[in-house]
Formats: C-alpha cells, sequence, structure tokens
C-alpha cells in the first residue's frame, strides 16, 4: 500500500457515498478513513503495519478534505489500530459497505433486517427498573441460514456477532461471541421482527425492545 493508492481509494469511496446520499457530514468522512483503512488491512491480512495504513489513510483524507483536521487524524489513527484487532470487525465492514456503498467485500450471503423500536423496558435482576420511549436502530444481519447473527443498536451497542442456541416457537435465542450477551429474536405471524430482547447474565440485565 502507498499513499497515491489509498488516496484513490479513498476519493472513490467518498465520492461513491455521497453520489448515493446526495450530501455527506465529517461523521461521514471520518467513518470512510476508518474503515476502508481497516478494510485494506485485514483484507491484505497485514495488521502488523496497521499505523502505516492509518498514516496514509488519514494523510490522504486531509489531502481531499480541508476541514479534516489534524484533530480527526489522530483519532482515526488511534481507531484503526484499535479495530483492527477487533474479532468482529470484518463483520461489521461486510455491513457498512453493503449498507453504505452496496459493495460486497467477500463472498458470504447476508439476510439484513432493521427493527425500528420506538420504546423498551430495561429490568434488573428480573424487576422491572424502567420504561423509555426512546426511538433505537437495531441493525439485523443473518449469516449462514440465519444460524449466525450480527446485531448493532444505533447509538448503544457496537455489533456483536452471535451464534444460534434454540429456537421456541416465534423467538429464536442466539449466544454472543462475547459470552455476556444474548439476543432473542421474536417474530410475528408474517416472518417479521416484532420484539427484541438483549440480555446481559452477568449483570442481571434484560432490556425488551418493542415496535
Amino acid at each position: 500500500m502507498n499513499k497515491d493508492t489509498a488516496k484513490q481509494l479513498l476519493a472513490h469511496s467518498i465520492t461513491n457515498l455521497q453520489n448515493r446520499r446526495g450530501q455527506i457530514t465529517m461523521a461521514d468522512v471520518e467513518a470512510e478513513v476508518i474503515n476502508n483503512a481497516c478494510l485494506n488491512i485485514l483484507k491484505n491480512k497485514d495488521t502488523q503495519n496497521a499505523i502505516i495504513y492509518a498514516q496514509l489513510f488519514t494523510e490522504s483524507a486531509q489531502e481531499l478534505i480541508p476541514q479534516y483536521s489534524e484533530k480527526e487524524s489522530m483519532s482515526a489513527l488511534m481507531g484503526i489500530q484499535q479495530n483492527v484487532l477487533w474479532d468482529g470487525m470484518w463483520d461489521f465492514l461486510r455491513d457498512y459497505f453493503q449498507k453504505n456503498h452496496g459493495i460486497q467485500i467477500d463472498e458470504v450471503e447476508t439476510e439484513p433486517a432493521i427493527f425500528y423500536s420506538s420504546k423498551h423496558k430495561r429490568y434488573e435482576n428480573n424487576s422491572l427498573v424502567s420504561e423509555s420511549e426512546v426511538e433505537r436502530t437495531i441493525n439485523l444481519n443473518f449469516i449462514d441460514n440465519k444460524e449466525v447473527l450480527v446485531v448493532g443498536i444505533a447509538p448503544s451497542l457496537s455489533p456483536k456477532k452471535s451464534y444460534k442456541l434454540e429456537r421456541n416457537g416465534n423467538s429464536v435465542k442466539y449466544k454472543g461471541d462475547d459470552p455476556d450477551y444474548i439476543f432473542t429474536v421474536t417474530y410475528d405471524d408474517f416472518d417479521e421482527v416484532e420484539q427484541f430482547t438483549l440480555e446481559m447474565p452477568n449483570r442481571g440485565l434484560k432490556i425488551v425492545y418493542f415496535e
């Protein structure tokens, strides 16, 4: 990877995103820098040189986008090095590039679903402690005929990978790669998601999200 290649890749990606959305924000640019750098590091299996990729992509961003300052660059340098070490990063990138660019980064077929929740109930040690009418967007990506599920909740939960445990009627339970998490997806009679539950058994916590 060299500077010209990084700059070309980043410019193409940002232009693609802008064409799809009409306009983009600085937060979008920051995400593009981090995710394109991470994609190329992982694709090339070159995590030992993550800092070099990070420098190439952040310097390219500063040249392409005048508003992309040293502050954004320093944040990205740290974020890139941390993210490429995260086990779930490739799954996150698959989802990101598919949704934002219409690009498949590998041959894995996913079945994306978005559950828009308008309220949720929080339980601690099986006791209801709060009810909130707050909107949450729950991104569900099913893989391998729904045997694997990647869950992300905006803005409170970064993507977590999980594996099918059991099915009970209209509900399917998944256990996270991170053992702290258990997810339950409940379907209606039309096989649409009607409820989502996040559990953290080690903390006695359960949050039920409703439409």
